[in-house]
């Protein structure tokens, strides 16, 4: 038995390399190529004449590098999937090697805060990423960072680049980090220093201190999505580089392109149907069609959360219509009592069997395991122990949910229980 399943595997695999779609995984994911790999993809979409606009601003606005003066901040912002990040580590390399061919002397520094982080993490990386200080988890406090920075700086002439990355992620001390990049350290040091900012929120710097956002010279542009020319283009060059040309038909990558214009032009999310509609065409042995795209973009915009409790048992979808529906009584957060006689309702209403009020308060863990809710045990003195519900979930996901399950139980829209 086990040689048959051997050979039935082996059977599959050779299949599957016959018929495969994909030559090249990394061109289909970023994450999968070095930065040398990722600014080669990205010459060529820059001489196709893509964000040609974005590269004549950024260059005029660095322009003074090359003739003694001193460029002003610049702030970038966009949606996500537009290229703020690479184009501009892309441009920064371009001008990091013509500075070297000039005598120029020019340094860069990317901070990436793709995840929140406190202004002493903030400082800390910095220092790291000049070689000012090794990595602290504490015990040193802010100031020291401050001049251990400002020390290793001293003695550096020409142009200091900082690329703040995700800038509206330093939460702890938002105005001390950036008073100190703003403020200080240009009067600390004799480089001249340039702060580039990048962005998703257009109001990052509302709460900025009024006093330093006052001597905050900055210029800022904006990364438009891309179009759905540009993103056939791009698309274009990832099938060039990934993919086998004669297992792809006619139509497919237009269609694609006039999908993620229309939605959202990402070309993040249009790369990444690209790559799905490979997978799918690779397991049906097929070319990708236009059939295959239309699978491929149900099962990305598929909710996972309506997928998975459309499938679950009918205790868990009641509890969870009762944790949705519920409203608080004398209070702001829902308790387990008043989710209970909404369940208690949903059922007779359904004609389902309810559970105890202790299985009841099982499936709400078992709901705040998958993502649902959040349900915390809060002690309420003499009256026991109850949970506190907390829903967090987005509203189209909410009525969705409120509506697959009302549907699974065959009952009419718009009933309820509260």
């Amino acid at each position: 038995m086990e040689s048959n399943i051997q050979q039935r595997i082996w059977a599959e695999i050779e299949q599957a390399t016959e018929n495969s779609v994909v030559v090249n995984q990394d061109y289909l994911d970023d994450e999968q190529l070095t930065r040398q790999r990722q600014f080669e993809v990205l010459s060529e979409i820059f001489n196709m004449n893509i964000r040609s606009q974005e590269i004549r601003t950024i260059s005029n606005h660095f322009s003074p590098v090359f003739r003694g003066g001193h460029p002003n901040h610049l702030g970038l912002g966009g949606k996500t999937g537009t290229g703020k990040t690479i184009t501009i580590l892309w441009f920064l390399a371009q001008v990091a090697q013509l500075c070297k061919e000039r005598d120029i002397p020019f340094r860069q520094v990317h901070l990436d805060f793709c995840c929140p982080v406190p202004c002493f993490r903030a400082l800390n990386t910095l220092a790291c990423l000049l070689d000012a200080s090794k990595a602290y988890r504490k015990g040193i406090s802010l100031e020291e960072l401050m001049v251990r920075i400002e020390r290793k700086l001293a003695s550096l002439r020409g142009f200091l680049v900082i690329f703040i990355d995700e800038a509206d992620n330093v939460r702890t001390d938002f105005n001390t980090f950036y008073q100190f990049l703003i403020k200080r350290l240009p009067q600390r040091i004799s480089a001249k220093l340039i702060l580039v900012f990048a962005s998703n929120r257009l109001n990052w710097m509302e709460n900025l201190d009024p006093r330093v956002k006052s001597c905050l010279k900055l210029r800022e542009m904006i990364f438009q999505p891309y179009d759905a020319d540009s993103l056939h283009r791009i698309l274009e060059i990832r099938v060039k580089k990934a993919m086998r040309s004669d297992r792809i038909e006619e139509g497919v990558i237009p269609k694609i392109a006039a999908l993620a214009s229309q939605q959202h032009g990402d070309a993040r999310k249009a790369v990444n149907l690209l790559r799905r509609s490979a997978e799918l065409a690779e397991e049906d042995r097929t070319p990708i069609s236009l059939e295959t795209i239309g699978r491929a973009y149900e099962e990305i915009e598929r909710d996972k959360y309506v997928d998975m409790i459309r499938g679950s048992p009918k205790q868990l979808q009641a509890a969870l219509y009762a944790a949705l529906t519920g409203k608080p009584k004398g209070g702001r957060v829902l308790h387990t009592g008043d989710a209970y006689l909404v369940y208690e309702r949903f059922c007779a209403e359904s004609g389902l069997r309810p559970v105890t009020q202790r299985a009841f308060s099982d499936l709400l863990c078992e709901l705040d395991m998958y993502g649902y809710l959040r349900a915390r045990t809060v002690s309420r003195g003499r009256y026991g122990r109850s949970k506190d519900i907390h829903v967090t979930l987005a509203p189209n996901i909410h009525k969705r949910l409120l509506h697959v399950i009302r549907s699974n139980f065959d009952l009419d829209s718009g009933v309820s229980y509260a």
